[in-house]
């Protein structure tokens, strides 16, 4: 019977004899049909497009569509041949319920760099199938899978005090876009390079959330967090320029507050008072510390008292700079 062509085909057999009879009179026609289903067939909707994933990425990659006819469930196999030459890989999609599908090839099938993908054969529920020539020249979609770009921190500390840089290098494709927040809010920067640095404004939280990189549009999510830290500050006396009396034998409390997280260490010098075409001398220089937010000290020796350095828990500060010096208070004894 001829199964070149799909269709129904009728067959009426009307006589019917042998090496030694002749055809009966009597027999009855016999009819036989014959229906040749047509194989089922497969395609690309979009043949001889490239397709990028990253090797990070996956539930959002953009998938491939194929056509398929014949009557569903279908079994489909996809040969992937990557471009280094190596054996090919075949993947295969079991039952494909629709006549329009979009696969997605699982990572362990992919290598980094160029594959080409071809259909090689297509199964329906009626049995029929179809071999595909898998040969150059037959259609086929590319796919081309990169590495993620990653983003480092270059020291591994995480606290930091206000002024300082915080800085990053990159791997992957310039230009950069680096995702982060700070104390909450997001936000988005542009990286030509592969450095990537931020000076620390202001105290609060600084996180990396993720990098993408422009050649493969890949992104990658991170999580690198860093503290910054406001500079300690200290006031003696309540800020004010006080003068007070010491009498002989006597004492004086010298009131310190800190700003910061202790434990505090702060070094402060006695000089001598200020007086008409007189410059002021250190006579020293004393170094003491304090785990509360305030220390009072006892001085019983004439001059002025001045915070020249203070450190906290995470950073340090000098009030000897010059735009500073305006800041520190004195306590002037006599």
């Amino acid at each position: 019977m001829d199964t070149a062509k799909p269709g129904l085909y009728t067959y009426r057999f009307t006589s019917l004899a042998d090496n030694l009879y002749n055809s009966d009179r009597r027999f009855q026609p016999l009819v036989v049909e014959q229906k040749v289903n047509a194989k089922p067939s497969a395609s690309f909707a979009k043949p001889g497009q490239t397709f990028k994933y990253c090797v990070s990425e996956s539930d959002h990659d953009e998938k491939i569509p194929i056509t398929l006819s014949g009557v569903a469930p279908f079994y489909v196999e996809l040969e992937i041949k990557h471009q280094s030459g190596s054996s090919a890989e075949t993947f295969r999609i079991p039952a494909i319920e629709t006549n329009t599908f979009g696969v997605q090839i699982p990572r362990p099938y992919l290598k980094l760099g160029s594959q080409q993908v071809r259909i090689r054969r297509v199964k329906d529920a009626r049995g029929c199938q179809q071999e595909t020539a898998t040969g150059a020249g037959g259609p086929s979609v590319q796919v081309q899978l990169y590495d993620s770009p990653t983003i480092y921190p270059l020291e591994t500390r995480t606290d930091y005090c206000v002024g300082e840089r915080i800085s990053y290098t990159l791997s992957g494709t310039p230009p950069f876009e680096v995702t982060y927040t700070f104390d909450g809010t997001q936000r988005k920067a542009k990286s030509p390079t592969t450095s990537f640095r931020r000076v620390a404004e202001m105290p609060g939280a600084f996180v990396i959330t993720g990098v993408a990189d422009k050649a493969s549009e890949c992104r990658a999510g991170v999580h690198i967090a860093k503290t910054i830290h406001p500079m300690p500050a200290v006031r003696i006396s309540r800020g004010r320029n006080s003068k007070v009396d010491i009498h002989e034998g006597g004492e004086v409390d010298i009131l310190f507050e800190f700003w910061g997280t202790p434990p505090f260490e702060f070094t402060y010098t006695r000089s001598t008072n200020e007086r008409k075409g007189h410059k002021s001398e250190v006579l020293e220089t004393r170094h003491d510390v304090s785990y509360e937010h305030s220390k009072v000290i006892r001085a019983s020796q004439e001059g002025t008292y001045e915070v020249v350095a203070i450190k906290d828990k995470y950073c340090a500060f000098s009030t000897l700079r010059a735009e500073d010096k305006e800041k520190s208070k004195r306590l002037l004894t006599y």
